[in-house]
């Protein structure tokens, strides 16, 4: 007779919820499934030749569920087991729950109940596994193969266990799997319907090798998408998510290896690029002797864990307007580590370096670091961090800005509440007309993700190409190549073969928000971005043109520090604010990753691959650039040592105004020096 069972997992709306309720509400893992590999939690050696001397599997499963409750309250919501278990760390083990005929071995199960029945009293969820590398060759054949996966199905029917997903096969197309089925992607397609078809309702997937990748047969077939992250390098997280994310099923990372800050890196990147993450650690969990000691296996992954899972008070804070007091801001050392958890002295040495960075040294400037949601640190050299707008601008800052617009602007096209409709992967001269007739036909081919990536072959900058770059101005007919001057007027690459670093495509960009929306890009921007992140000041610039072209707004941008720290903390918390989206939480994650397929070094002699919409990679820069800074980082330099940046994984902004050009600054090190100031 089945029984009743306490926890009832399901995906709505693409979101896991248990018994009903979503996961994690209110928190940066809402509807998410965080997870830990507990697959030797039900260990067992039943060669004597390799057996460790005094292992009790029984005692070992207890010690396991005795630490249920501690990982539990860390975030983890689920754990993964397998009937053929893991690597011990050795070889020749023989850790099967099958017989030779894929009948089950009851000794075995019995441990595995144990563990599943003790998360079904405490809310949380398992993914139980059929295969492991190594281990299957205890079948005598395929169809052995397949009766083990209808007995495991009918089991968990049989048990009412409403709290499973059935993994059919650990790292299906590793080489250590002996039979051809548990490596083939049609083959595991099969076995999960055949899974299906003994226990209707149950979710069925299989979990692919550590590079995050999934082939199609499989992703179409499974009801979620099982991935590892274990050879996946942490700045290549995040494509891989958005590479799976069009299957529109939940994407559930179940094994990385990753341990300290590198795997609290991985989760909360997973996290914010909406996919589960699953950690695997080896040493304490999967190899002999095994131990369970709760989020003492690892500090940082579980402080890490704890936080993305919990409704942090930093995350329900947004900043009343400058008029209104703005930032909350901490004074004392004390605060800063309580509440900041920032190491006083080492802030205290980026002021120092800060006053100390800038050729020329004397440059006026203003910086701001936010960490938590509160100001940890504001300084300013003739400048004041609230109020000032400085002389010229934030220079190329205003580029990652007027991406983060066209994104709003594409929002609310697709909303239905612009005169026209677009994406980022439409035509960008479709909505410029200004524009036409166009005076290079290849311009027809540029989309509007290449005009915010520097793929678009529109003339680069002069003091980087200066035979053949351009001075940044107006009027529009020049900048549109209507003018008859070869640099404007013609691509320099084909789109998307190549990139240059161009803010030319940016004027481009500014025009084409008011070709979607039927406003000036400063009335947009200013309607949809500044004032419902309640930013006060500002300054945009114009270009003038002919009677045809007409006067219209550049992206260029004077914003004050403390206003600057506004869009990154917006970006920071997923592009809420309050209890609006006000940037569309798509191009938050997609500004994560590369978003063009360019490689090599190019423009600044920068890693293409540094580049994004509008923002930046600093984690992907070469030659040590970008060392120490982490994977999800994004900034944007501007001429002048002008500096807007984000940290998710820790909770960290900070932007330097200075209103000018040109002149020395060591970006990367200054965002280094912040990160370093943040408390373990």
């Amino acid at each position: 007779m089945t029984q009743t069972r306490a926890t009832r997992l399901s995906i709505r709306d693409g979101r896991w919820c248990l018994n009903g309720a979503v996961t994690y509400p209110g928190t940066r893992a809402e509807g998410l499934l965080m997870n830990v590999r507990m697959v030797n939690a039900v260990f067992e050696d039943r060669n004597p030749q390799t057996c460790p001397a005094g292992f009790d599997p029984a005692a070992n499963t207890a010690a396991f569920i005795a630490r249920l409750p501690e990982y539990l309250a860390s975030g983890v919501r689920a754990f993964t087991l397998c009937l053929q278990g893991g690597s011990p760390g050795y070889e020749g083990a023989l850790n099967s729950a099958f017989e030779s005929d894929g009948a089950l071995r009851e000794p075995y199960l019995a441990r595995v109940r144990r563990v599943i029945e003790a998360c079904d009293r405490l809310g949380a969820a398992v993914i139980l596994g059929c295969y492991y590398q190594r281990q299957d060759q205890v079948l005598r054949d395929e169809a052995a193969v397949r009766a083990g996966v209808r007995h495991v199905a009918a089991w968990i029917r049989d048990q009412g266990f409403a709290n499973v997903i059935l993994e059919i096969a650990n790292e299906f197309a590793h080489a250590g799997f002996a039979f051809e089925m548990l490596r083939r992607p049609e083959d595991q397609a099969a076995l999960i319907e055949l899974a299906r078809t003994a226990a209707p309702g149950l979710l069925v997937s299989t979990s692919g090798t550590g590079s995050g990748r999934l082939p199609e047969a499989v992703a179409r077939a499974a009801d979620v998408l099982l991935i590892h992250f274990n050879n996946t390098p942490l700045a290549d997280i995040a494509a891989r998510i958005a590479a799976l994310r069009p299957y529109g099923k939940p994407i559930v990372c179940n094994e990385d290896d990753k341990v300290g800050a590198r795997g609290a890196s991985a989760a909360a990147i997973c996290a914010e690029q909406g996919a589960s993450w699953g950690f695997m650690h080896v040493r304490a969990n999967q190899h002999v002797p095994l131990r369970f000691d709760g989020p003492a296996d690892d500090p940082p992954v579980y402080a890490a864990l704890r936080r993305l899972s919990s409704p942090a008070a930093a995350d329900a804070y947004f900043p009343p307007p400058e008029s209104a007091g703005g930032w909350r801001v901490l004074h004392s050392p004390e605060e800063v580590r309580r509440l900041g958890g920032m190491d006083p002295q080492k802030l205290a040495a980026l002021r120092e370096w800060l006053l100390r960075s800038d050729e020329p040294p004397d440059r006026p400037f203003a910086a701001v670091v936010v960490r938590n949601g509160y100001v940890v640190l504001e300084i300013g050299r003739g400048l004041d961090p609230r109020h000032d707008l400085g002389p010229r601008g934030i220079a190329s800052c205003a580029k990652a800005v007027c991406a983060t617009v066209l994104a709003v602007a594409s929002a609310e096209s697709q909303a239905g509440r612009t005169p026209r409709r677009m994406t980022f992967d439409d035509p960008a001269f479709r909505y410029l007309p200004w524009a036409h007739p166009l005076s290079d036909p290849r311009k027809a081919r540029i989309t509007v993700r290449q005009l915010v990536n520097h793929t678009s072959g529109l003339v680069g900058e002069w003091w980087q190409i200066p035979d053949r770059g351009v001075k940044n101005h107006g009027p529009w007919e020049w900048v549109l190549g209507h003018t008859g001057d070869w640099r404007t007027e013609q691509l320099q690459f084909d789109p998307g073969t190549d990139l240059e670093y161009t803010t030319h495509a940016f004027y481009h960009a500014a025009l084409l928000c008011e070709g979607v929306t039927g406003r000036p890009y400063d009335a947009f921007a200013i309607a949809h971005l500044l004032a419902p992140l309640g930013i006060e000041r500002w300054r945009f610039d114009a270009f003038d043109g002919d009677e045809r072209h007409g006067r219209h707004p550049s992206h260029s941008l004077s914003l004050p520090a403390h206003e600057m720290a506004r869009i990154a903390y917006c970006m920071l918390r997923g592009g809420r604010w309050g209890a609006e989206q006000v940037i569309p939480r798509w191009f938050v994650q997609e500004s994560g990753m590369p978003t063009h397929a360019v490689t090599g070094v190019r423009t600044f002699g920068r890693e293409a691959q540094s580049f994004s919409h509008g923002w930046e990679l600093p984690a992907r820069l070469t030659g040590g650039a970008g060392a120490g800074i982490p994977a999800d980082a994004r900034f944007k330099p501007g001429t002048g040592g002008q500096l807007l940046a984000f940290v998710p994984s820790l909770d960290l902004v900070l932007t330097r105004m200075t209103g000018g050009s040109g002149g020395a600054f060591r970006y990367e090190e200054c965002l280094r020096l912040a990160c370093d100031a943040v408390l373990p």
